[in-house]
């Protein structure tokens, strides 16, 4: 039976963009400043170690400055720093520049003003396809004080959440986290029991 073609990269763009994310600007420090880089690719890998993954395209300049054991970090944007992604995205050009203050973290820059901030060493660095897959081990982290209102990218535009509803009833049982997840397999019988984790997802 012949194999169907595969989707065109147009499509598959379009298609995974259904799929919400954050944003952020991953950051190195170098002798002479620190240079930054936006990406919505980014995945919390494991929590025992601490890992977080970062997709780099092979052409981006930070690529070049990234190696195993050597520091980054990963900067949670805010809805109002939407400037500050199109800035570091290289989508900026002629205009002038916007403001934004970098410091310093022990070796790695933190962005100022953040939702959010994680120190990474690079754990390893694997090749995919036409980006670099960065594992980093998460050395730090830094949370700025609430309200947390985040940056989100969602089918090829930034969105900002809507303010909660008032849920019409609290919920049965809430983890330590406030996040109860019901998994129940595909196709399983009525009789059996679905499996609960108040763990967050990862």
């Amino acid at each position: 039976m012949p194999s169907s073609p595969a989707p065109d990269s147009r499509a598959f763009r379009r298609t995974i963009g259904l799929f919400a994310t954050g944003v952020t600007v991953v950051a190195v420090q170098l002798p002479d400043g620190v240079l930054g880089m936006t990406a919505n690719a980014v995945i919390s890998v494991s929590l025992d170690p601490l890992l977080v993954l970062v997709c780099v395209d092979h052409r981006a300049r930070l690529a070049d400055h990234l190696e195993v054991g050597g520091p980054f970090s990963i900067n949670v944007l805010r809805d109002d720093q939407e400037v500050l992604s199109r800035y570091f995205a290289g989508g900026w050009r002629d205009l002038p520049q916007p403001e934004f203050r970098f410091e310093s973290w022990d070796d790695a820059p933190r962005l100022v003003g953040a939702l959010a901030a994680l120190r990474c060493v690079v754990d390893r660095m694997d090749d995919g396809g036409d980006h670099w897959i960065v594992v980093g081990r998460v050395v730090d982290l830094h949370e700025a004080p609430s309200p947390w209102n985040p940056l989100l990218f969602f089918a090829g535009r930034y969105r900002r959440l809507s303010p909660a509803a008032a849920p019409a009833a609290p919920p049965e049982e809430l983890g330590p986290d406030g996040v109860s997840i019901y998994y129940e397999e595909w196709g399983a019988s009525k009789h059996d029991t679905p499996v609960k984790t108040s763990e967050p997802p990862g």
